[in-house]
């Protein structure tokens, strides 16, 4: 009976979520009515799911801080990774239709918003195109664009991990958004956040690259928020002022084609930073982008102590492509 009333409940969450789509299609709705009703929508689903068994509950059984250079790490063990699956050994794609119940939160035009099932946070979702796009392939203009209205509807940010190498387990092509409070954990986002809102000169089309991070190749660069966040901004100028920032990012590391580019890319409501990687893996564990946030995750005790164990700056310098170039051009925070 629970699960009979849990399954109709599941169909109205996912007949409002069509709906809502079909009505931004048809009708239009202004940037904030748009994010609020995301925001509604993966709360009330990510609840209902939980209760109804789709998504594993995040249960972190241990935590513990490292600091290192000024910037605090978070090391946890989190319960729900241990069931995770190994996505390229599966035989079929969990991300298109026909979806689990509790899995679709709403259809978006060209793509489904979804639940991670192995969630690393409380309403940790996924942002899909509706039709295969293999991971390596190049983002698009509305696809970057909606991944930037999901994050912001949860105040929190985006990540991306374009290959095995950068950590990704799926081949079908698919942005990662967390809400704010994954942000309690992730102080290298932090870190670039305070030393960006510090400066008294703000130079939004000038690289940035982490001080403590100067030996491997990655690039930060902040969007121009004065056009971003402003409320004559409509859904062309947004699409165009965040394709732009990812155009220069791929342009600055050198991409000759996207498809052979291993990468982590994360995304906030000020700034977007690629990681260049060249595994994924350090001393048998694995990582995707979440580690260049400043969290590292592990599934079980044995990866938890390796973690305690070991220098945080000295895993991430090993994971990602080396640069020893010496930039004239670029800020360092």
């Amino acid at each position: 009976m629970k699960s009979q009333i849990f399954q109709k409940g599941l169909f109205g969450v996912v007949a409002i979520g069509f709906s809502y789509g079909i009505y931004r299609i048809f009708r239009g709705l202004t940037k904030a009515e748009l994010r609020e009703n995301i925001q509604k929508q993966i709360m009330h689903c990510y609840n209902e799911s939980v209760n109804g068994g789709f998504v594993e509950p995040f249960d972190v059984l241990q935590t513990f801080s490292k600091n290192e250079q000024g910037i605090e790490f978070h090391i946890k063990l989190v319960k729900s990774l241990a069931k995770k699956p190994v996505g390229h050994q599966q035989n079929i794609d969990p991300l298109i239709e026909p979806f689990q119940p509790g899995q679709l939160i709403m259809k978006l035009e060209n793509y489904n918003l979804l639940l991670n099932k192995y969630p690393v946070n409380p309403y940790h979702t996924l942002l899909v195109p509706k039709q295969f796009i293999h991971q390596s392939e190049k983002f698009s203009k509305d696809y970057l664009s909606l991944a930037y209205d999901v994050l912001c509807a949860v105040e929190g940010f985006a990540f991306f991990n374009s290959h095995s190498e950068a950590g990704a387990s799926l081949d079908h092509k698919h942005v990662q958004i967390v809400s704010k409070l994954a942000f309690q954990s992730a102080n290298i986002l932090n870190h670039i956040r305070e030393w960006w809102f510090e400066r008294s000169v703000k130079q939004p089309n000038k690289f940035t690259r982490l001080r403590y991070l100067k030996k491997i190749k990655h690039f930060i660069l902040f969007f121009n928020q004065d056009l971003l966040q402003s409320k004559n901004c409509d859904e062309l100028q947004q699409q165009n002022l965040i394709y732009e920032t990812y155009e220069k990012l791929l342009d600055k590391c050198k991409v000759e084609d996207i498809r052979d580019f291993k990468h982590n890319l994360i995304m906030t409501q000020e700034f977007m930073m690629i990681v260049v990687r060249k595994k994924a893996t350090y001393n048998g564990v694995s990582f995707n982008a979440v580690c260049f946030t400043g969290s590292l995750l592990a599934k079980n005790e044995q990866e938890c102590e390796k973690l305690k164990q070991a220098r945080i700056i000295e895993i991430l310098d090993n994971l990602a492509e080396v640069d020893e170039s010496v930039y004239s051009d670029i800020d360092e925070c």
